[in-house]
């Protein structure tokens, strides 16, 4: 038996009546385009409807959830009955004209809504799946291609989107009247969200400007998409031209971590890692996309137990002013933190360029609190007890062998610079000797606060 990649349902996602109903629609479109047998008894439709449930695991109650999808089609005016004249008084079931015109005077257009319910109710369908419902012919070379907006389409203003495709003009996170969601990112908004330069793919921060964020509105919807498969929309604005539809993506990864809100202060965030795919199609998918959501099956990654609440706030406001005792304390606190972090982290493969990417908190904490304000680097010629005009140290957290080349994110393998030692590092004719020097500045250190 195959089992479609199939959600379990949810307030705002698909119920399993809508899923039964949209397999009837589309068997029956696939009845219309090959002609092979326009008008079905309402016997012989029920039967076949209950045989492609059973097949692809969609229900437990076979014909009693076919009986109902034909009613719902009915009811709603998606299927008409007839009275099959030539077998007697049966009664037959079929498109209601208005949708089987649709499908005679303009396949493409009819293909899109194919494509939706697809990828809106049976995200990743094999082809088998397609098949049975006797739709490859019609889709071929036309799925996914008349659905709008088009990549690279312009909207001067956000009310222009939610005008044309449903939606808002307010919130980052939206759904689609097609029933895609679309996410919404902007260069001038209060959040960051980037590209990470290894793979491309995108830290997308989630819906909330501040306190924070829970796991409701566009955050919810985006836990659907990241549950079922089903690939996003990714808009980028620039500030001057609009809005433009960048990319389709899908969701390899959600994770939770510490971040700023509109208000300043520091709250909870969502970061979804949405990964760049050429279409809806999961055939289009390249392989370490799929890897990477196989790998991830819809897990999350909490970075905010490495540091509870009070730990942040503390260490915002009065990250250096503690006793030595208290320094050390804290310093082995936060330090079995990061490590723990970091096995966490290496015990993925596909999504090994995502735990870079994201850095321990507890990590970088620790190393500030280790540097007691001051260049870790012991031939600093620089300032290396210089503050900013805010109070706070002019230091750089950086790793001292490079997570590229193999280096943990723990503390043991940071260091906090002076910018000006920390470009020396990073660019200095001699940064190899540099390093050398900081590797045991940092051991040192790291092992003196240890060993209490």
């Amino acid at each position: 038996m195959e089992t479609l990649n199939l959600a379990k349902e949810r307030k705002s996602g698909p119920s399993e009546k809508d899923i039964h109903s949209s397999v009837g629609f589309l068997w029956s479109v696939g009845q219309k385009v090959t002609q092979k047998k326009v008008v079905p008894s309402r016997t012989e439709a029920s039967d076949e409807l209950s045989l492609i449930l059973a097949k692809f695991n969609l229900s437990s109650h076979e014909k009693r959830d076919a009986d109902r999808a034909i009613d719902r089609l009915l009811e709603a005016g998606v299927w008409e009955a007839i009275e099959n004249i030539p077998e007697g008084p049966v009664e037959a079931v079929r498109l209601a004209p208005n949708y089987s015109e649709f499908f005679d005077n303009d396949p493409q257009w009819a293909a899109s809504v194919v494509s939706a319910v697809l990828t809106r109710f049976f995200p990743g369908a094999s082809e088998r799946f397609i098949d049975r419902l006797d739709l490859e012919e019609f889709t071929r070379g036309r799925l996914y291609s008349a659905l709008l907006p088009q990549i690279g389409e312009w909207f001067s203003k956000r009310l222009g989107i939610s005008a044309a495709y449903g939606g808002d003009g307010v919130r980052g996170i939206v759904r689609f009247v097609d029933g895609y969601v679309s996410a919404i990112s902007k260069t001038s908004s209060p959040y960051s969200d980037k590209v990470m330069q290894d793979t491309g793919w995108i830290a997308y921060v989630g819906d909330g400007l501040y306190g924070d964020q829970n796991l409701i509105s566009g955050n919810r919807k985006m836990a659907e998409c990241q549950e079922r498969r089903i690939p996003v929309r990714f808009w980028r604005g620039d500030g001057r031209r609009g809005y433009r539809f960048e990319t389709w993506t899908v969701i390899v990864q959600r994770r939770r971590q510490w971040g700023i809100g509109t208000d300043g202060k520091e709250r909870k965030e969502y970061v979804w890692v949405l990964a760049p795919v050429p279409s809806p199609d999961v055939e289009s998918w390249p392989r370490p996309v799929l890897n990477a959501l196989d790998d991830d099956m819809a897990k999350f990654y909490d970075e905010t137990l490495e540091l509870e609440s009070e730990d942040v706030e503390c260490f915002a406001q009065n990250e250096l002013e503690v006793g030595f005792k208290g320094m050390v304390e804290r310093y082995v606190f936060l330090n079995s933190r990061a490590v723990e972090a970091e096995r966490v982290r290496r015990a993925s493969s596909a999504t090994r360029s995502i735990q870079e990417y994201f850095r321990s908190p507890a990590a970088r904490k620790a190393v500030m609190q280790r540097s007691e304000g001051r260049c870790e680097n012991p031939e600093c010629l620089g300032h290396p007890d210089e503050r900013a005009v805010n109070g706070d140290p002019m230091l750089e957290v950086d790793h001292v062998r490079d997570l590229a080349q193999g280096g943990k994110d723990v503390p043991v393998n940071m260091i906090a610079l002076c910018p000006n030692c920390h470009a020396l590092k990073t660019r200095g004719e001699n940064r190899n000797d540099l390093r050398k020097v900081l590797v045991l500045a940092a051991r040192d250190k790291h092992q003196s606060l240890i060993s209490g």
